[in-house]
């Protein structure tokens, strides 16, 4: 079972004339979907409220094929997210976050997995506190009989903290499988080659570490190799959830080939990481040509990986 730990955002995108409307979301949620549309065993475990909101978000993971028992209701507020989307369809996004369910998390709300299970993390969840202690406290315990997966997902406001690198950087040496965006990382060091850090990174304790460049494609990097692949072209509409869908789809991947279980300690061969960034590449590019964050299916993606 790949458990997926952070939040759902309640997402507001433009309408046209000028209006919004509420879209549901959240860059963790997105992951776990994704994961599961794809073929994936998913839990989510997730705070909501107790209103139409929290009931709307277990609907949604519901619906997809997401376990939503360690999904807890309690009494504080959906975060809320304004997303504007570029000429170049690149979301961008502001945040309200104050008081918001997602990132309140005691330890006693977070289950005690089985040996060979997957955790996922990442996104604000895994900066903002006091709930990112107690998600990196949990998943620290599991280290030794889990796999543990890390997206960081940085946004401003999650690197707006003064410990959020020193945060991020022990993230990275906890985590077996590590998948970052250009942007993330550009985000993180400005001053620093992408691939740079990328490189660092992997020597810092990952098994695997995902680069993922948007339109321009992905590089795996291992102890022993490099491999790149080019996305698909395609018609973009937005990239909402491409990002996510792209970590969902990693997830799916590795679990179908049967390498979570042992904490990615087999070696992973050049073509069979040249089939993973593939997969992964196309899932993320289909979720480009329809709106919001909409994770294909696994016959969706099949579909679209004959044409």
């Amino acid at each position: 079972m790949i458990v997926v730990a952070g939040e759902q955002v309640v997402d507001l995108v433009p309408a046209g004339a000028g209006l919004l409307r509420a879209a549901l979301g959240g860059g963790p949620a997105n992951t776990a979907i994704a994961a599961a549309r794809l073929g994936a065993p998913v839990a989510m475990a997730a705070r909501v409220g107790r209103d139409s909101f929290g009931t709307a978000f277990r609907g949604r993971l519901t619906s997809s094929g997401v376990d939503t028992q360690y999904v807890v209701a309690t009494s504080q507020p959906s975060a809320l997210a304004l997303a504007t989307v570029g000429d170049d369809g690149e979301a961008l996004y502001d945040f309200w976050l104050a008081g918001a369910a997602d990132f309140g998390w005691r330890e006693r709300e977070l289950p005690e997995l089985p040996d060979g299970s997957t955790i996922h993390i990442g996104s604000l969840a895994a900066f903002l506190p006091p709930g990112a202690d107690t998600l990196e406290r949990w998943a620290l315990r599991h280290r030794d009989r889990c796999t543990i997966t890390f997206d960081p997902n940085v946004r401003g406001v999650a690197l707006a903290r003064p410990d959020s690198l020193v945060r991020l950087e022990r993230l990275v040496e906890l985590a077996h499988l590590v998948r970052a965006s250009e942007g993330d990382l550009t985000h993180a060091y400005p001053h620093v080659p992408p691939m740079e850090t990328a490189r660092r990174w992997l020597a810092a304790g990952p098994r695997l570490l995902v680069l993922t460049h948007g339109d321009a494609g992905a590089v795996a990097l291992t102890a022993t190799e490099e491999v790149t692949v080019a996305a698909p072209a395609i018609t973009m509409i937005d990239s909402i959830g491409a990002g996510d869908t792209a970590m969902g789809a990693l997830l799916a991947w590795l679990h179908t080939a049967g390498r979570l279980d042992d904490q990615l300690a087999r070696e992973l061969a050049p073509e069979t990481l040249r089939l993973m960034l593939r997969h992964m590449c196309d899932a993320a590019a289909l979720t480009c040509t329809r709106p919001g964050a909409d994770p294909p299916t696994l016959d969706e993606l099949r579909a679209f990986q004959l044409v």
